[in-house]
């Protein structure tokens, strides 16, 4: 299939136009989009647009989603909140929630959202943007759905679990640790297998709790932890600070992510912080440069070119995107055409291809 390169103002105004469709509010709408389009444009392709728009659309004509719903405030301290998603969209339910901890933060310089009746979000890493905007460090968490084994075990009994930090910097772009605490994503092995490949060892294992290399036994079966034991040990920290601290489902009691018949409920945890509060946001932002220095100015080992630091690859690739159309194949296009189509929506081939 030949590659084409669809304009992300292009691409904004279509999803507009499809959530549009749907009735959900323009401005929920407009952040939907925009998280979208976060994840296209820095090259999270199995968080962007093409990839997560029609899963939305299953679920807002499921009725699993509540598309003008806002996070209702549970519970309030100085610099916390618990708060109910209510079944919203995912990604408005974690930008209020952001700008909650963010509105805290800037009272008592720490600000932390617990919040659970969650939807999937998209990429954790657009909502620690906001905080950085506000020169504060974003730090953002979520549970899912149990499909990874433990450590040494061979059935799911927590999520993929990501968790992600964006830190200010002075003269570079943010500094960005946005990582699933699984080996890969389903997306990322769903992308594999349409492309004919196969998985590197110790991504997953096959239906009979096997090591596998094959995609498709791996979709079916279940993932395993990054990094063996830390992997594990991280995804535990994750259920711990989002349904843990919620009140809500942890482990093995996270609802499936893909069942239509029933809402999903995954938590979150959102967490702001000003550097204003210990040595100064001056300081923090020359420190934070340095450390970015000495990682760029690194030797690089034989079959690298150089290093590059957390989140500078992403910002490149979301200038090149921005000025050059983001690339996806024909046939990629095709099918999230007519998948809208089949969920009733007016949409051309025009419209992208």
């Amino acid at each position: 299939m030949n590659e084409l390169r669809v304009n992300h103002d292009k691409l904004r105004a279509f999803g507009m136009d499809v959530l549009g469709q749907l009735e959900v509010p323009e401005k929920k709408a407009e952040i939907c989009i925009e998280a979208y389009l976060f994840g296209s444009l820095r090259g999270l392709d199995t968080h962007g647009l093409f990839f997560l728009l029609p899963r939305m659309v299953r679920e807002i004509r499921a009725g699993l989603i509540s598309p003008a719903a806002d996070v209702s405030i549970i519970k309030r301290h100085p610099s916390a909140l618990l708060v109910d998603a209510q079944f919203g969209l995912g990604p408005v339910s974690a930008f209020q929630s952001m700008n909650e901890a963010i509105k805290l933060c800037r009272q008592t310089g720490m600000g932390g959202v617990s919040t659970f009746n969650c939807n999937h979000f998209g990429a954790a890493s657009f909502y620690g943007s906001q905080a950085v905007k506000e020169d504060f460090v974003g730090m953002t968490f979520g549970n899912a759905t149990p499909r990874v084994a433990p450590y040494g075990g061979r059935e799911g009994v927590h999520g993929t679990n990501p968790m992600c930090f964006v830190i200010p910097a002075g003269k570079y772009p943010s500094l960005v640790v946005d990582i699933a605490t699984s080996a890969s994503s389903a997306g990322k092995i769903s992308e594999i297998q349409k492309k004919g490949g196969t998985i590197p060892e110790g991504w997953a294992l096959d239906p009979e709790g096997r090591p596998t290399t094959d995609p498709q036994k791996a979709l079916e079966g279940i993932l395993l932890p990054m990094a063996g034991h830390k992997g594990y040990g991280l995804a535990l920290v994750v259920d711990a600070l989002t349904g843990a601290l919620a009140g809500s489902y942890v482990g093995k009691k996270v609802p499936p992510l893909n069942d239509l018949t029933t809402p999903y409920g995954c938590s979150s945890f959102m967490l702001a912080m000003d550097p204003e509060c210990f040595a100064g946001i001056g300081t923090f932002k020359a420190k934070i440069d340095q450390l970015i220095e000495d990682c760029i100015t690194c030797p690089p080992m034989e079959g690298f070119r150089r290093v590059f630091y957390p989140g500078e690859m992403e910002s490149e690739e979301e200038a090149q995107r921005k000025e050059k159309g983001i690339p996806v194949s024909e046939g990629v296009v095709r099918g999230f055409l007519k998948g809208l189509k089949d969920h009733g929506l007016k949409v051309r081939d025009t419209d992208l291809l």
